[in-house]
């Protein structure tokens, strides 16, 4: 079930928080009430709420001042936070912007302004928590969002599973800012080859693993050309001397020296075609499974396609 929005409106006025809380009620939030500065300090702690409306002009405390101490907490440096006023000067304004505001409602407001800008900030923000800060790829919620939409639509399509190997010993050996640099390349690898399906899309599961929805027709070239992409590039993030033996020397997860091979990707390919997908669940168990008969492959990358009735 979608989580309901829970907001804090925050003014003086009974008749504007009546008004206000009625239309965003309306439109499916959950609203919660602050008469003055202070109780909005103390109701978004208590409340955790996703979004704050504060007049800017309160008892006690400004909504200036109530940014100031909200954003002052880790937790909140992220909520999406508007300010009502009937003041339209710009250095208010600037001020309000140089405190990481995130936008402003002119009173008297709009009904349909402020539901769309509250459901814009919202998304934004939604989109903004999600995305893996090294890569800025989506993460786990918009990727279970976006697979179970396409069985919801039940046309074909395909879901690849990409898992880079031999990264750990890489990591081990060369530093974390080493590894980092591949994960950005490879995720930019990754896009690239999903780009011949204009409606593809591409997440950062985290770590080395990666995964592509796309259309099933485009699923085979765009992991032929991921595969292809990451062997032609892997032999230059290795130093001189393990590029000239065409193997690194590391430790393995029992720390004992070993050689491993330069860095590759096993992709495994679940689909439709050949029998229902009817859960994200379904969808990532197959997909480890064909990803680590992937990785049993030992020169190279490669990709395996699940070819099962």
């Amino acid at each position: 079930m979608e989580h309901t929005a829970k907001i804090l409106l925050a003014d003086d006025s009974h008749a504007i928080r009546f008004l206000v809380s009625e239309i965003l009620t309306n439109a499916g939030f959950s609203v919660i009430e602050a008469e003055d500065g202070q109780e909005a300090i103390e109701k978004t702690y208590k409340e955790n709420p996703d979004l704050l409306i504060l007049d800017y002009e309160m008892p006690k405390k400004t909504g200036f001042d109530v940014v100031r101490e909200v954003r002052s907490r880790t937790g909140y440096l992220h909520t999406p936070i508007i300010i009502f006023t009937a003041v339209n000067d710009k250095p208010t304004k600037l001020e309000g912007l140089g405190l990481d505001i995130d936008d402003y409602l002119t009173k008297p407001a709009d009904e349909d302004e402020i539901v769309a800008r509250v459901k814009l900030l919202l998304k934004r923000n939604k989109q903004k928590m999600d995305c893996n800060p090294l890569t800025r790829l989506p993460g786990n919620p918009s990727i279970q969002a976006r697979v179970e939409a396409e069985i919801a639509q039940g046309r074909p399509f395909a879901v690849l599973y990409c898992d880079l190997n031999n990264f750990k010993s890489f990591n081990d050996k060369y530093g974390f800012e080493a590894g980092d640099r591949i994960l950005k390349t490879e995720a930019d690898i990754i896009v690239r080859a999903a780009a011949q399906d204009e409606s593809s899309f591409v997440g950062h599961i985290g770590g080395d693993d990666f995964i592509v929805v796309c259309s099933f027709d485009k699923a085979e070239s765009i992991a032929r050309e991921i595969a292809a992409k990451t062997d032609e590039i892997a032999p230059s993030f290795y130093n001189e001397e393990d590029r000239s033996n065409g193997y690194m020397i590391s430790t393995n997860r029992k720390g004992e020296t070993e050689k491993f091979k330069f860095l590759s990707i096993g992709i495994g390919i679940v689909h439709n075609t050949k029998r229902a997908l009817t859960s994200f669940a379904m969808v990532s168990n197959i997909g480890s499974e064909l990803k680590c008969l992937a990785k049993k492959h030992e020169d190279g990358s490669f990709y395996v396609m699940d070819r099962r009735a």
